[in-house]
């Protein structure tokens, strides 16, 4: 054999070790790029169920308070205010909240105004959005986000 043919068979096996480690790199290259895309996909559905849940809790506290105090006209006398202990609202078929609902509690609390003592109203909603039944045909993530307000009627007893 000649000493031409023996040095092009070296080269040709480490051309060989080069074309696999360029394969194997490239592939894993390819399932890290992958698994980005399964992240990033998963963090838009957390980031998109969290501000469709924050907004059912604004909901729920926005419906609580017009129930606390609604809206009437001058001179009509103040009703007395209903404050539900826990109360939970489905927003299944609302546009935009479909698969939230709001759990809302209220508590009537003791407000000092002016020397005089009158009702406030401690009122917290939890939105939550999403399910974690894992028995479901797509189970997906739940996100909550709760919000608390303090409310009073402003009129002395």
């Amino acid at each position: 054999m000649s000493p031409d043919r023996m040095q092009s068979k070296r080269a040709g096996g480490s051309a060989l070790m080069i074309a696999l480690f360029v394969i194997v790199v490239m592939a894993l290259l390819a399932a890290a790029m992958g698994r980005f895309l399964v992240d990033s996909g998963e963090k838009n559905t957390v980031e998109v169920h969290s501000m469709r849940s924050l907004l059912a809790a604004q909901s729920g506290l926005e419906i609580a308070l017009y129930q606390l105090f609604p809206n009437r006209s001058l001179g009509q006398p103040v009703p007395s205010p209903a404050c539900h202990a826990t109360r939970v609202l489905n927003f299944a078929n609302t546009p935009g909240l479909t698969n939230c609902r709001a759990e809302i509690r209220c508590l009537m609390v003791p407000v000092t105004y002016n020397g005089a003592v009158t009702n406030g109203y401690r009122i917290e909603s939890v939105g939550t959005c999403g399910s974690s039944e894992l028995d479901s045909a797509n189970p997906d993530f739940a996100v909550s986000r709760t919000l608390m307000v303090e409310a009073y009627d402003g009129e002395t007893p």
